[in-house]
């Protein structure tokens, strides 16, 4: 099958114009390092069968018009005319290929505006499933729902590294930083889309759910998902305990890394889970510094 080559090319992160992607299923950009996966237009095989004359014409018109938009970089157009081609046939799996691909690039185009969501995510996903449902055998399913995937957690990743703190809290009469809660919503959507991405790929990518174990287990750099107390228990919200607001999410955080891990060690059998890190001392090690205190007291006594 013919490969139908890209005139234009943009970042997924910053939105640069990119150059040099010819005949590469890769690219790094030039301006912010972002990794990229090079998603070109699935050429469409177009047979009338059933159809009518007018029907036929109409829809290779269809398809010439939506491969030479995608081509371009025009997505919208593209979509459009996706969806057009697909009022005429729509048993081709090419063109819901098609689709799917101007669907990431319609969300990733307003990067600012937080069109990246889980309900875009899962219409890709859709997408991808009427392909091969039209078509089991084609040629460019698996390279485009790896592309797609792999594109989509790259993005998501770098997305949940501008979330910082929004809002400010009382703790102990000192104002601190915190996430408000419509910062962790952004948070939580991001990380439920960033697992669909892995679900729409053929050729799983583990990483991405190890890397989602690790934000759940409390080692990422933003928000404390699982707050626990001093003996290793769930710890609610309070006013004073900001790294407990997370909870509010609405998340199950501890069956959800359990499933994580179960999904991760079904591919990884050597695969070995980070430890929950909780949000206080724990007990003992206080224990060991009142006694640590208490010895330092009694020798300076003993020695006055």
């Amino acid at each position: 099958m013919s490969k139908l080559e890209l005139t234009s090319l943009n970042c997924t992160n910053c939105g640069a114009s990119l150059s040099g992607y010819e005949g590469k299923n890769e690219i790094q950009c030039e301006y912010c390092n972002t990794q990229i996966k090079v998603l070109r237009p699935r050429s469409v095989s177009v047979t009338q069968g059933n159809l009518s004359s007018d029907n036929f014409d109409r829809l290779n018109n269809y398809v010439e018009i939506l491969q030479k938009a995608i081509r371009a970089g025009n997505f919208n157009e593209g979509y459009d005319y996706c969806n057009k081609a697909l009022e005429v046939n729509p048993n081709i799996g090419s063109i819901w290929e098609n689709k799917a691909i101007c669907a990431f690039w319609r969300s990733v185009s307003f990067l600012n505006e937080d069109k990246i969501t889980i309900s875009n995510a899962r219409e890709i996903r859709t997408f991808l499933n009427a392909s091969k449902e039209n078509d089991p055998e084609s040629e460019t399913y698996e390279i485009t729902a790896d592309a797609i995937g792999s594109n989509l957690a790259t993005i998501l990743r770098i997305k949940l590294a501008t979330i910082s703190p929004d809002t400010t809290t009382t703790v102990d009469k000192k104002t601190v930083q915190s996430y408000s809660t419509r910062a962790i919503s952004r948070a939580k959507d991001y990380l439920e889309t960033m697992e669909t991405a892995y679900d729409i790929m053929v050729n799983k990518d583990v990483d991405i759910l190890k890397y989602l174990v690790k934000e759940f287990s409390n080692h990422g750099k933003m928000i404390w998902w699982e707050a626990k107390n001093a003996y290793g228990k769930p710890e609610h919200p309070t006013n004073t305990k900001p790294t407990a607001l997370a909870i509010s999410s609405g998340i199950d955080v501890e069956r959800k890394r359990d499933s994580l891990i179960k999904r991760i060690l079904s591919i990884d059998k050597s695969y070995e889970a980070p430890g929950v890190k909780i949000t206080v001392t724990p007990i003992w090690v206080l224990y060991v510094a009142i006694g640590v205190v208490l010895v330092l007291l009694f020798m300076t006594f003993k020695g006055s």
